[in-house]
């Protein structure tokens, strides 16, 4: 059952507030010292960083430098100058194709790395943190002006296709990539964003351009789907969209919130179908979201669609904290449950210094070496909206966020 106003106890609180702490002490590692870009990932075991650098992160590392500011973590004027670093760097050093980030840039240079490419949602993602430490350092002049610089910079329509949808990318081999954010994912904060621009904003008919698919039911009610967890949790850390309703009155709070159960439910079929693969699945232990895996990346999550729960995507038993980190200001009961289950089940071997590794096998042993930063990012940026509604409210306190839904056509609905 689904309590999202759940009164946490003082237990939940400390816990909430521990995983705010540890996702600092990771990007504090993780920050370059020169550049402040932030590692894509670090070793679970150790102090070692990726000499990578994710734009994402990045995006993530400004709103966690944010969160420390605003939290007494960090003192202003210290977490302000990992931000100014940060962004200085983003705005001066950082490859890009007219504004848009690539992907995976060089920490200590902000070089493009192998054949990354320049891609749309990992920008949006830097510039959603960029606005985000515009709130929350308003009194900062150099952070405002490189924020804002940043976010002009990018020339959206150069990456609008004809029928209204954003491209994905592009590469100096292949030009503008062919594939197209046209159906559910992670975009909204993209396309809301691309909107909301004053310098190369598209039109607000993009945001209806997109098919509304697929679409599956948890009870008979439907939602927009997409298996792994991450893409119903990124849009929605930063716009608060609870109690409001997109112009076609679908409620992605609440799509959100339904895909959050219907997974823990289809692992739970997963438990009964297959026990003797899947047993360990259920309401204190599930999971899944595009991680590790003893095979290498997986983009896994569930269900695929309605009926009968099946494994599909290599999925062999995995559990990734941060999809229940990511979702717990989405479905706090629930992600708390199994949370602090895995926390006081597995203690160290799963939960160190940097906060929860990136996922693990329950039953044979497998651990990822690493923690990753847009996991941790997540998981932090929510742990933070649960006890405060902190990252929503600054991020919906710029004039960007409030234009985006606004031209969007999102509308409040009675609470």
């Amino acid at each position: 059952m689904l309590h999202e106003n759940l009164p946490l106890d003082s237990g939940q609180q400390a816990f909430a507030s521990d995983l705010i702490s540890r996702g600092l002490t990771f990007f504090v590692a993780a920050s370059d010292d020169s550049t402040g870009l932030i590692a894509d990932r670090a070793s679970f075991r150790s102090t070692g960083v990726s000499d990578t650098s994710s734009v994402a992160a990045c995006g993530f590392g400004l709103s966690a430098f944010s969160i420390a500011a605003e939290t007494g973590r960090m003192p202003v004027s210290e977490a302000a100058d990992y931000v100014k670093r940060l962004l200085w760097s983003l705005f001066n050093h950082v490859d890009h194709f007219q504004g848009i980030f690539f992907h995976f840039v060089a920490r200590s240079s902000g070089r493009r790395v192998a054949n990354s490419e320049a891609s749309t949602i990992d920008t949006a993602l830097a510039v959603a943190g960029a606005l985000h430490a515009s709130s929350v350092f308003a009194d900062d002049p150099l952070v405002n002006e490189l924020a804002l610089s940043i976010y002009e910079r990018v020339d959206w329509q150069s990456m609008l296709s004809d029928d209204g949808c954003l491209h994905m990318g592009w590469t100096p081999k292949h030009g503008r990539l062919p594939y197209k954010w046209d159906q559910f994912s992670e975009h909204p904060i993209l396309t809301l964003l691309a909107i909301a621009s004053e310098t190369y904003g598209i039109d607000r008919t993009s945001w209806l351009s997109w098919r509304r698919e697929p679409q599956l039911h948890f009870d008979g009610e439907p939602f927009l789907s997409y298996p792994p967890l991450f893409v119903h949790q990124y849009p929605w850390a930063y716009f608060d969209v609870r109690n409001t309703l997109d112009p076609t009155g679908w409620d992605f709070w609440r799509n959100s919130q339904l895909a959050h159960l219907a997974q823990i439910r289809f692992q739970q079929q997963l438990a009964e179908s297959q026990p003797e693969k899947f047993s360990h699945y259920g309401a204190k232990l599930w999971g899944l979201t595009s991680s590790d895996s003893v095979d290498g990346y997986r983009d896994w999550g569930g269900p695929f669609h309605d009926g009968p729960a099946k494994p599909e995507r290599g999925i062999d038993g995995t559990v990734v904290p941060s999809a229940a980190g990511g979702g717990l200001a989405i479905c706090p009961e629930e992600a708390l449950r199994t949370l602090l289950y895995q926390k006081e089940t597995y203690g160290a071997s799963v939960y160190g210094p940097f906060g929860f590794i990136n996922a693990f096998h329950p039953t044979n042993g497998w651990r990822s070496p690493d923690v990753i930063a847009i996991d941790t990012g997540i998981t932090m940026l929510m742990a933070h909206n649960l006890l405060c509604g902190g990252v929503w409210n600054a991020f919906m306190k710029h004039p960007a966020a409030k234009r985006a839904l606004t031209l969007a056509g999102f509308t409040p609905t009675a609470r």
